[in-house]
């Protein structure tokens, strides 16, 4: 069977970038999220890795993670739009149409709404161009955006049609948002919706939170907060959200286990969403699509 619109990410996974795209393929997903170390990091360099992920068969879902971009001034911000133009230039090569950038935690940042909403808007007019859109992520333990309520009014306000959110269940959960909070989201303003939980009940420090998010993650229907976790896909889909999800699943221990292990847990965690929370039919399988090998 085949999960059209759930994923996940490169970053998950331990190996070479082409047996994790091939665990991810055989597993029954037809997309993936690319975290953009597995490809300027391949042992062919950057146009072998490009190639490996236009030969699997599978669907860019984006490319992860831009970080620390927003409120840098002098020469740190000259030195982030480079890396911005580099992690463009590698969405357009892997056709990729999602770029997400996770709010500033760094300190060196200025966290006025100003100086925010400009280098927003300055990285989506970059971007347009290349048919790229921006999914910019509030992070609970950012300086300057810690949520969605905060990011989508920081998107309004920069007003770019290839402006949108990344919305993170774990930021969500973490943080103890409301979920009545998405009822003033416009869902097509939500370009992404990542996906993941955690094992224990609470994290008393930020510390505690950086380092769970981080190396602790692990898949939906196997953490301490399913029950959290379904609720926030159900409001989702109540309020017409009809995007894709991405398991985004940083975990020290799946780096030390066989990428098929991993996508199984990501393959149940897939079920346990279709069936159990969103209620919908499983995917007609398509064996045809599973044997065949991707191209050469």
């Amino acid at each position: 069977m085949i999960f059209t619109d759930i994923g996940m990410d490169t970053a998950s996974l331990a190996g070479p970038l082409e047996g994790k795209l091939d665990a991810v393929r055989r597993a029954g997903f037809s997309q993936v999220m690319i975290s953009a170390g597995d490809v300027v990091g391949h042992s062919g360099g950057v146009a072998a890795g490009v190639r490996c992920v236009r030969d699997s068969g599978l669907t860019v879902t984006g490319v992860e993670a831009l970080r620390d971009f927003e409120g840098c001034n002098g020469r740190l911000r000259e030195y982030k739009v480079d890396v911005a133009k580099s992690m463009l230039e590698i969405c357009g090569e892997l056709g990729a149409r999602l770029l997400v950038v996770e709010a500033a935690t760094s300190v060196h940042v200025d966290a006025k709404p100003d100086a925010i909403i400009r280098d927003l808007r300055m990285l989506s007019v970059l971007a347009i161009p290349m048919g790229i859109r921006i999914a910019f992520k509030g992070v609970s333990r950012s300086r300057t955006v810690r949520n969605f309520v905060a990011a989508s009014e920081f998107l309004y306000r920069a007003d770019c049609p290839n402006l949108g959110l990344a919305l993170d269940a774990f930021d969500v959960l973490a943080a103890h948002v409301p979920l009545d909070d998405l009822d003033a989201i416009d869902p097509q303003q939500v370009f992404l919706v990542q996906l993941s939980d955690y094992m224990w009940q609470e994290m008393l420090t930020p510390e505690e939170q950086a380092a769970t998010a981080s190396h602790f993650r692990v898949f939906p229907g196997e953490g301490a907060h399913s029950d959290g976790l379904a609720a926030f896909v159900s409001k989702l889909d109540s309020i017409g959200y009809r995007g894709n999800f991405s398991f985004d699943v940083y975990n020290d221990d799946f780096q030390q286990m066989p990428p098929d292990t991993v996508v199984q847990r990501a393959r149940r965690a897939a079920e346990w969403l279709v069936e159990t929370v969103l209620r919908r039919a499983l995917p007609v399988p398509d064996m045809e699509r599973l044997r065949r090998p991707a191209a050469t």
